[in-house]
């Protein structure tokens, strides 16, 4: 018998790391609906793709997933993936730049879930948030960003207590080091930094943008049905230490 065809949104699943997961949801045949500001790489890409253009930080109800909703019906999975970083000590923060990456990373999931968990409380469903190994541990000159991270940790957690009565778990997943067209152009200025980097990782490489895509779907699965309120590193070992 083949499985039903899941509804699953993904934010931020134009690009980067959102464009795998969007292209492994695919894969096993589910219907994404992608949100973001533009297209980005969704162009010509095969398969049952929908994009639907908004400003998360901006959207403070998440209305986003009414539209989702009203459309198919039903919403199995949400994947808050979008979010800004920002590499500033504390000190050098504009209260703007914090309020930013506060809004994107922390209000408009917080948003999200919030609107999913009432969407869906009558069918159950999942939530896989994107973290950050800055949500697990302090990195250099990014205050503003670690302490968003960190706080996906604890709205992850709150909403597994609130919202596991109606059979909707939420997790995260916290990435390391991955190799992305960014990642790399940033450190091609810095060879040496890559070199310190991949010293720390026990396996001394970079991780993929799939491996990150490959955990949002195991913890959106079946197979993950009794695991919740849980944080997943994905970072080759990097945040246990040396």
């Amino acid at each position: 018998m083949r499985t039903p065809k899941r509804t699953i949104v993904i934010t931020g699943g134009n690009k980067g790391l959102g464009i795998a997961q969007t292209r492994a949801f695919l894969d096993a045949g589910d219907s994404v609906h992608v949100v973001a500001r533009s297209e980005g790489e969704l162009g010509g890409m095969e398969g049952d793709v929908h994009f639907v253009q908004a400003d998360l930080a901006a959207d403070a109800k998440a209305s986003f997933l009414d539209t989702i909703h009203d459309r198919t019906g039903r919403i199995d999975v949400l994947v808050n993936n979008a979010g800004a970083h920002l590499k500033k000590p504390a000190w050098d923060v504009e209260p703007d730049e914090f309020d930013h990456v506060m809004n994107l990373n922390v209000k408009a999931m917080f948003a999200a879930c919030g609107r999913f968990v009432a969407l869906q409380r009558e069918t159950g469903g999942a939530i896989v948030n994107i973290s950050s190994m800055g949500g697990l541990m302090a990195l250099p000159s990014a205050a503003a960003y670690v302490t968003a991270k960190t706080a996906v940790i604890g709205l992850t957690r709150s909403i597994c207590v609130d919202a596991a009565e109606h059979g909707i778990r939420c997790n995260a997943v916290a990435p390391g080091f991955i190799d992305t067209d960014m990642t790399r152009a940033v450190l091609a200025k810095d060879p040496a930094r890559r070199d310190r980097i991949e010293r720390r990782i026990p396996g001394g490489t970079f991780g993929k943008p799939k491996d990150i895509a490959d955990a949002v779907m195991f913890l959106a699965s079946a197979k993950a049905r009794h695991i919740n309120g849980a944080v997943l590193p994905v970072d080759g070992g990097f945040s246990v230490g040396f």
